[in-house]
């Protein structure tokens, strides 16, 4: 769900996005993702990291890409870098919350 518009403004504006390509060899891109013991290859993958010691903050985003995943990711990206959690942000992950698990809703009428 990474083109939600509120995803998006989260990563632009709360984070420094950064792409690294899955496909190089012998390159800086290719040296990044060794460093970090991602396979060439792969599906894509998001890590929040720290800036200082590129540890990651939380565990990486590689196989849930619903917006409910990836925004309670980024609100605890925020959270262990002891950094404020907008309230619009909050109230993204709060809402996908209360509709995790529901599909299909169907009521009965009389």
């Amino acid at each position: 769900m990474l083109s939600h518009p509120l995803i998006v403004e989260a990563a632009e504006t709360l984070f420094t996005p950064v792409a690294i390509r899955n496909n190089t060899k012998g390159d800086a891109e290719a040296a990044i993702r060794e460093a970090f013991e991602e396979p060439a290859w792969n599906n894509p993958v998001v890590r929040i990291v720290d800036p200082a010691t590129r540890a990651d903050r939380i565990p990486r985003i590689a196989d849930d890409w619903s917006l409910d995943a990836t925004a309670d990711a980024l609100v605890a990206a925020r959270r262990a870098a002891e950094r404020e959690v907008p309230a619009w942000l909050a109230l993204l992950a709060s809402e996908q919350l209360g509709r995790r698990g529901i599909d299909v809703a169907i009521f009965g009428m009389g």
